[in-house]
């Protein structure tokens, strides 16, 4: 069984769009990135787009995310997903981990989502998130309909060194 100690967390490359469209293909409600917005995200400035995997069993899981400036200067985790396997929590864990280092390095304050309310995929990032979350997510807005007919945006202040 792979263990915490064992799963590191890199950034994304070419070589793993193979496994992040496959696995996005499993999770309800995603969308499977095209290989070109993947390659795109790997060009934007400060994205955050991470695998985290095991020493010998492989990537686990991965991370999309993107800087935002409204409605403050946050990071919007696009697409966060993890295989199912028993390094669930741990891969889910560093990568949320890796996302409070960045964020202190890039001066930001608050992680924004979005999810289908009480759903298995809120409820898990909601508590991955409260290790490094100030504040407990914060609905902001609905989605517009045709961007999704259920999915809500939420916010989360992360933890600065004095909180």
């Amino acid at each position: 069984m792979p263990s915490g100690p064992h799963i590191h967390v890199r950034q994304l490359e070419i070589g793993d769009f193979e496994f992040v469209r496959e696995l996005a293909a499993k999770q309800a409600n995603f969308t499977v990135p095209p290989p070109y917005v993947l390659w795109l995200l790997l060009r934007i400035k400060d994205a955050v787009c991470l695998v985290a995997e095991h020493s010998s069993d492989g990537p686990l899981a991965y991370l999309l995310a993107v800087p935002v400036e409204a409605p403050s200067k946050a990071l919007f985790v696009w697409q966060l997903a993890v295989s199912k396997s028993d390094a669930h929590s741990q891969a889910m864990t560093a990568l949320v981990s890796e996302i409070h280092l960045i964020s202190r390095r890039l001066r930001i304050s608050t992680v924004a989502f979005s999810a289908v309310p009480g759903s298995p995929q809120y409820r898990a990032i909601r508590q991955c998130i409260r290790r490094i979350a100030a504040t407990s997510p914060e609905a902001r807005a609905v989605l517009p309909l045709v961007v999704s007919r259920n999915e809500t945006e939420y916010q989360v202040r992360l933890r600065t060194k004095n909180t």
